[in-house]
């Protein structure tokens, strides 16, 4: 397993120097850089070394974890995002996915299940868990909130195959071997998902599929 470079995004130093110490314990973690707002982070993503994962806190003083998420989206898709607040509301699930999320925890999480959290939001592009995914259930039934979509006429019997497969959590070297074609491929149709869904991570395509009937949530498989 290639190591996981992390950036933490957190005001409380005390907290921040805590997570450091922690992580870089973890076998596979390595945390390149530590901030203190949102904005130094951003401002650092032009000249530092670029993380896999960001781990942010959502409210802070210079430049909140919601601004870390409109930068990443919009200027490093390829950065993860995980956002960690003492302020986390269930209710928030859906618009923290909209917003660019790959997932949303609580400062409360035991430290062994944010090892798992990091873990799956590096392989799979998100992390769910059974509770989360009763509350999205919820909110998808009630349709708020909801990612923007576009009509299911505009994607390919392919990219349907490969949309269903991102959200059982298959990476895409695994659904190339199971589609019979290269990860290459598999990232293509990738990006034209997110592109003609308005999703701007596979949290979003799994909301977007979850919403238009192709997957049930209670069936994503959980790790």
């Amino acid at each position: 397993m290639n190591t996981i470079k992390i950036a933490l995004v957190e005001d409380d130093k005390l907290v921040a120097s805590l997570l450091k110490d922690y992580l870089n314990n973890i076998d596979g973690f390595l945390v390149i850089s530590v901030f203190h707002s949102g904005n130094s982070f951003i401002d650092s993503l032009k000249s530092d070394e670029i993380p896999d994962i960001v781990l942010s806190d959502l409210r802070m003083k210079d430049g909140s974890g919601k601004d870390v998420l409109n930068t990443l989206t919009k200027e490093y898709p390829d950065i993860k995002s995980i956002i960690i607040s003492s302020h986390y509301q269930p209710n928030y699930l859906g618009y923290m996915f909209k917003s660019g999320a790959n997932a949303f925890i609580p400062k409360e999480i035991d430290k062994k299940d944010l090892v798992k959290v990091i873990q799956n939001v590096a392989r799979n592009g998100h992390h769910l868990d059974a509770d989360q995914i009763a509350v999205l259930r919820k909110q998808i039934a009630s349709n708020t909130p909801s990612v923007p979509t576009n009509s299911l006429d505009e994607l390919t019997p392919r990219e349907l195959d490969v949309l269903k497969l991102l959200c059982h959590q298959l990476t895409a070297k695994e659904i190339g071997e199971k589609l019979f074609v290269s990860k290459k491929t598999v990232e293509t149709h990738k990006s034209n998902l997110l592109s003609k869904t308005g999703a701007k991570n596979i949290a979003g395509l799994i909301i977007f599929a979850a919403q238009n009937k192709l997957i049930e949530l209670d069936k994503i498989v959980l790790t």
